[in-house]
Formats: structure tokens, C-alpha cells, sequence
């Protein structure tokens, strides 16, 4: 299986939450498009998680594809507060720069998906920044989340 998040710093120090999915359909790994490890999801007005929108505020997701109590329960643990350095794939490499700023957009595709993720910033909200490109990280993007 393939690992789309490794978080770089410590886990101890941030908070993680589990959040119920508004639809358990995105959960189940036969799904033509699950909610991966390393995307971006927020609460809907009924506080249940769906993928976040392009420039909005969003944490990130903490479990692999797959895992049967996340089928069972419906539910994603998110890092939800926090800030932290991560390598991620759920991103988009357009315009990157070391030390540029982030937002979350809902159009990166990945594996000819379409996920929520990172991408340059060019409005909404700053998410983090660039540490390390993707060219000198094995095709990961590093960055560090300072919002949360």
C-alpha cells in the first residue's frame, strides 16, 4: 500500500480527533475515489468531515486507506491542532518555491484521482510552507502546517 503522509516531527505534541464522515462511501477502499492519508478535509454544517474545499481552512487526515475500524465506525482521526512538518504526495507541484506559502486546493490529482491537497498559494488561507521540494525530497513535498 502506498504511504502518502509521513509527519517529520514529533505526533505526541499535536491533537488528533476522530470526526464521522458525512459519506461512509468515501471510506471504503473499493471507492472509485476514498479519502486518502495526507488529504485535507473540513465539517460540514452537520459537523461531519467531507473534503475540503480550494482556499478554505482544513486539517489533515491520519489514517491509511483501507483500515477496517475506520470502515466499521465511519469515522477519520485528523491532526487537528498543531504544527507540524510532513512529506506529503497530495499536492500539486505547479509554481512551488522553497519557503512559498500554501493553500488547500480541491483539484490535485493523484494516481488519476481527484483529491484535496496542497498547492501553491495564490489565495484564501495560508495553510504552511514549503521546506523542501518534491525534486529534492523523492517526488514528496515536505512543508510545515502553521495554521492550527
Amino acid at each position: 500500500m502506498q504511504v502518502n503522509f509521513d509527519l517529520v516531527t514529533d505526533l505526541q505534541q499535536l491533537t488528533r480527533r476522530d470526526f464521522t464522515v458525512a459519506d461512509r462511501a468515501l471510506v471504503n477502499p473499493t471507492n472509485a475515489n476514498p479519502i486518502l492519508d495526507g488529504e485535507f478535509v473540513f465539517v460540514d454544517s452537520a459537523y461531519k468531515l467531507i473534503r475540503a474545499s480550494t482556499g478554505s481552512y482544513a486539517w489533515c487526515v491520519f489514517m491509511e486507506k483501507g483500515r477496517f475500524d475506520v470502515q466499521a465506525l465511519g469515522k477519520l482521526t485528523v491532526l487537528q491542532l498543531g504544527h507540524y512538518e510532513a512529506d506529503t504526495r497530495v499536492f500539486t507541484s505547479a509554481g512551488l518555491t522553497l519557503g512559498g506559502a500554501l493553500k488547500i486546493s480541491s483539484s490535485v490529482s493523484l494516481d488519476d484521482q481527484t483529491k484535496s491537497g496542497l498547492a501553491n498559494y495564490d489565495s484564501g488561507v495560508i495553510i504552511g510552507y514549503v521546506t523542501r521540494l518534491p525534486a529534492n525530497n523523492g517526488g514528496r513535498l515536505r512543508f510545515v502546517k502553521t495554521i492550527g
